[in-house]
């Protein structure tokens, strides 16, 4: 008899027990939960804790109230200054509405899908409407050069409305309210230009940089001429004056020996005489010289008088003087 009363408790402690964990289930924070019976949602449950649930008729299937990710392929847009580029957005979204997103999208693989199909399209529109430029840069603030040469050759000088202004109209294009979703937030991951045209753009840019170093080349030389030139100028300045005061200290300097030397001639006339005709013996006389005399020379009455009497102009006018002889005539 005890033995079956343990049996029957067990039992319904057994069938309790399933019924009760059949029946309870929890929601964590960030997830909301949608019961179904039968296939098909009777209540939506957005609150975290513990609930509870008809047992083996209803279900509660889980659904995120966070954040979600959705990355994008990248794709071939073209701008409206048609340029040829590839765009890979990325954006974060959310269920707002459980029960309707359960009833039209059942998961959130199928979201990702609809995503997928209805961002892509109204980025092709959005890019489409917006030259290369408002999707580059950053804002619609003034371009800053980095060189004044790149600035005065600029082909694009209108201003355009900036990326974050892009991404909100793409963001404000996507309505996604029937299907219980909210797209958050949209960005620009990666633009570049494709394959095809990339090549292109890169000799274009090291032309480009090229011509701005043959033109710094060219303003360095002409900048370098410029002060070759004034040194040039003032080395000339500076020659010219320093010939004038050479000319000038040797014209004094040779008037100044003028003057001593007439003043030396002056006061002792026979010694300079004496080195007069120094001066001749040293001419007549050079290295493997042969002097042919007569007798009545006036040289060879000097060379053996050493003490007579100079011979005047006259006196010497019939010396004739050969590179090895020298032979002396006596005048007509």
């Amino acid at each position: 008899m005890m033995s079956r009363i343990a049996v029957l408790f067990l039992l319904t402690v057994g069938i309790a027990a399933i019924f009760v964990s059949s029946s309870a289930y929890t929601v964590e924070e960030g997830q909301q939960v949608i019961v179904t019976q039968f296939g098909r949602p009777v209540e939506a449950v957005p609150d975290a804790g513990l609930h509870f649930k008809t047992p083996f008729v209803q279900e509660a299937h889980h659904l995120e109230k966070r954040l979600l990710p959705w990355d994008g392929a990248p794709e071939s847009m073209q701008t409206k200054d048609k340029k040829r580029i590839d765009i890979d957005v990325w954006a974060r979204w959310r269920i707002i509405d459980a029960m309707t997103f359960f009833v039209k999208v059942r998961t959130e693989q199928r979201g990702q899908k609809i995503l997928d199909d209805l961002v892509d399209s109204v980025v092709r529109d959005v890019v489409a409407r917006h030259n290369l430029i408002d999707v580059v840069r950053k804002s619609n603030d003034e371009l800053i050069y980095e060189t004044e040469e790149l600035e005065r050759t600029a082909a694009d000088k209108v201003f355009g409305r900036g990326r974050d202004e892009v991404e909100e109209e793409i963001l404000a294009g996507v309505d996604l309210e029937e299907y219980g979703m909210q797209l958050v937030r949209v960005r620009f991951k990666r633009v570049n230009y494709v394959a095809s045209v990339r090549a292109t753009v890169y000799d274009r840019m090291i032309s480009e940089r090229s011509r701005i170093a043959r033109l710094y080349d060219s303003e360095a030389q002409q900048e370098k001429n410029r002060i070759v030139g004034q040194t040039q100028k003032e080395l000339d300045q500076i020659e010219g004056e320093m010939e004038q005061r050479s000319a000038e200290i040797r014209g004094e300097a040779k008037a100044t020996v003028i003057q001593l030397t007439a003043e030396a001639y002056g006061r002792s006339p026979e010694f300079y005489e004496f080195l007069r005709r120094l001066e001749v013996f040293k001419k007549a006389l050079g290295q493997n010289t042969r002097l042919i005399l007569s007798t009545d020379s006036d040289l060879l009455r000097m060379l053996k008088e050493p003490g007579s009497a100079f011979p005047g102009p006259a006196e010497t006018s019939n010396t004739t003087r050969t590179p090895n002889a020298t032979r002396t005539e006596p005048a007509p």
